[in-house]
């Protein structure tokens, strides 16, 4: 068999037929399962002198490639055993107009893929090309007949859709009597959405086919899946990133890309950008290079179709029917006929409206649909989509640290044209901060999840447990688990608080008010360890916490900063000189030295030269009642402290 076999960089520009087989099977996240179950058949095929007919459905970039790849790959050791042959078709069979275009297709396919049979195949071939046409079609069944001998047939073809469609009825007629005449010919198909002639009872292949329907990536799906192709590239810098603040960014893009397994691998590029500026280069080069590739289909779509998927996709959230009829002006009833085609092929999701389960939302379904749909409408051009990006990727403490290191590279910059790159850095993330707190404010909360926001706020905890119970999967967020992570330590399950305060963390572990209530709550599970770590983060985050929010006072924020100190002072047992001096410059960099952070700052310093660098006489410059604190609570404390297994060491394992 011929095939160039390349590494994980075809993958990721989309070439899964020509990537080894072992990188296919190690990034075979969310799809082991289907594949698993395709072997099993294709092993009855060859052994049990089964057929299987069966058609798996994905939207574009779902994976089918790389499904149907490694099944192919898997099939081999049955053709070697000679118990099968296998007709793997192109990923685009182009130029298919009837019956006789599918069985040369068939043909082409031995050739490509058996060497050793080439030479014959091709004799035969020629032999097809002198008959006249009105036998060709005889000739060449013939042919493939001759071929397989007493062995079964097993056609591997992608958007088998397209090639139904291509065939027409009488088409369709034809290949189905050589499936009842061949009857060890199985069909293992991909399609972006099922032909509608599988549905009507007066064409050959109605409920003949086996349905198999791809999900989406899950979250965890798609974190593992980044974390796979880190791991076979050796990327130990985003390796490391997928450990830490990198998982709050894959949650923002897993909520982007909805799942799509093509786009998740495009944004892994994002992850290996060594720089935020390259960020946006990285992102524009991307959306410009995949854009062609997206309005290829939406061109032949019907004019109401193309109407009602640009309303969907500019409108950036799911609308009802009645919005989609009064702004694309289109009679309710042509409507849903238009919506149950665009949602058959997967361009549009319907979904169940959470304040009335009668109704139907409806939102694009491909996310980089609406991205190119979206930048052909935006003046602003890509830029514009990138801001929204950013607004999605980044917290708002993230995106202020950003703005505020652009702004001082811009301010000692000389290169004119590094400054304007620089000054365009710092614009897009002020529109981003403003776009973000645009979508808090607008964005349409379910009845739940507003009520126990509201109990929330006046205190009643155990209502808002329970409201808690009935908010849907895609309004849990950072600020949902840290708010239920503080009604639980109110009402004393500091178990249940951990819980839920640590996947408040994972999704924004830069998020200041969540690193303090997990260090609180861990302090007491009496996870002393684990407690200094997110009270350290808690220390670093504060700083940013303090320009950009002002809903707390700012008194308030340096008293729990004080607090944060002194516990790590007290249950650090790693604490070294280098590690002090960091705390020390954090209050003098970051927070600028306030009057209210002079004691923290005085305690690291005498803990520095006098417990780590022996100078005795440091203790003495502190005053009585300080030192008296110091010797007590600090010193003695570390002394006694030891630490207790608890529930946060599973969670964080």
């Amino acid at each position: 068999m011929v095939e160039t076999q390349q590494g994980i960089s075809t993958f990721l520009s989309f070439g899964a037929k020509s990537v080894k087989p072992e990188i296919l099977e190690e990034l075979l996240i969310g799809r082991r399962d289907d594949v698993d179950f395709l072997t099993k058949c294709v092993s009855e095929i060859a052994n049990d002198n089964m057929n299987h007919q069966i058609i798996v459905v994905g939207q574009r970039g779902m994976g089918k490639t790389h499904l149907l790849r490694v099944l192919y790959q898997r099939s081999q050791v049955f053709w070697q055993e000679k118990k099968l042959v296998i007709a793997y078709f192109s990923e685009e069979e182009y130029g298919i107009s009837g019956y006789l275009d599918f069985l040369i297709r068939v043909l082409n396919a031995f050739i490509r893929w058996y060497e050793i049979d080439n030479e014959s195949l091709n004799k035969q071939m020629d032999l097809l090309r002198e008959t006249h046409s009105s036998r060709q079609i005889d000739v060449a069944e013939n042919i493939i007949t001759e071929y397989i001998g007493n062995r079964p047939l097993l056609i591997l073809a992608e958007n088998f859709d397209t090639i139904l469609e291509a065939l027409g009825k009488d088409g369709q007629g034809k290949l189905r009597s050589f499936l009842y005449r061949h009857s060890r010919t199985s069909i293992i198909a991909t399609s972006q959405a099922l032909s509608p002639d599988l549905g009507r009872e007066d064409r050959p292949f109605y409920n003949f086919f086996i349905n198999i329907y791809l999900k989406k990536l899950t979250y965890e799906d798609s974190l593992a899946l980044l974390r796979a192709l880190a791991e076979l590239e050796k990327q130990e810098n985003v390796i490391e990133h997928l450990k830490g603040k990198g998982i709050a960014q894959v949650r923002a893009v897993h909520e982007m890309v909805k799942g799509n397994h093509r786009l998740l691998v495009t944004f892994y590029e994002f992850l290996k950008a060594d720089t935020l500026a390259s960020l946006s280069k990285i992102f524009m080069k991307t959306l410009n290079d995949l854009k062609p590739y997206y309005e290829t289909f939406i061109r032949y779509l019907p004019p109401l179709q193309q109407k009602i998927l640009h309303y969907v996709a500019l409108s950036k959230m799911p609308q009802n029917g009645t919005e989609i009829a009064k702004n694309c002006f289109i009679e309710q009833k042509t409507l849903s006929k238009q919506l149950s085609e665009l949602s058959r092929r997967n361009l549009i999701d319907a979904i169940t409206d959470p304040d009335d389960k009668r109704n139907k939302l409806y939102d694009i379904a491909e996310p980089l649909l609406r991205i190119s749909i979206e930048i052909g409408e935006h003046k602003e051009g890509i830029s514009a989509l990138f801001i929204d990006f950013l607004a999605l990727y980044y917290s708002f403490d993230e995106l202020d640290a950003q703005r505020s290191r652009f702004q001082n590279m811009y301010e000692f910059e000389n290169d004119p044209h590094l400054k304007e790159d620089l000054r365009h850095e710092v614009l897009a993330r002020d529109k981003a901060i403003d776009l973000k707190k645009h979508f808090e404010t607008n964005r349409k909360w379910s009845k739940a999840y507003l009520e126990m926001k509201e109990a929330f706020k006046i205190g009643q905890y155990k209502s808002m447990v329970e409201l808690s119970k009935k908010v849907p999967e895609s309004e849990k967020d950072d600020l949902y688990y840290s708010q239920l992570g503080f009604a639980f330590a109110e009402l004393k399950k500091y178990d249940d608080s951990l819980e839920v305060l640590v996947k408040a963390y994972e999704i924004n572990p830069l998020d200041y008010i969540i690193c303090k209530n997990l260090g609180v709550i861990l302090q007491k599970t009496n996870d002393f360890s684990k407690a200094v770590d997110i009270h350290m983060k808690a220390i670093e985050m504060g700083a940013i916490f303090i320009k950009v929010e002002d809903w707390i006072p700012k008194a308030e924020i340096y008293n729990y900063i004080l607090k944060d100190i002194t516990f790590v002072l007290q249950y650090d047992q790693n604490l070294s000189i280098s590690r002090v001096k960091y705390l020390e410059n954090i209050i003098e960099k970051d927070y600028e030295m306030p009057e209210e952070l002079a004691i923290a700052y005085r305690y690291l310093q005498i803990f520095r030269r006098y417990v780590l660098e022996k100078e005795e006489r440091a203790l003495l410059e502190l005053p009585k009642e300080q030192r008296t604190f110091f010797v007590k609570e600090i010193l003695e404390k570390r002394k006694t402290v030891k630490q207790t297994p608890s529930l946060s060491q599973k969670i964080f394992t």
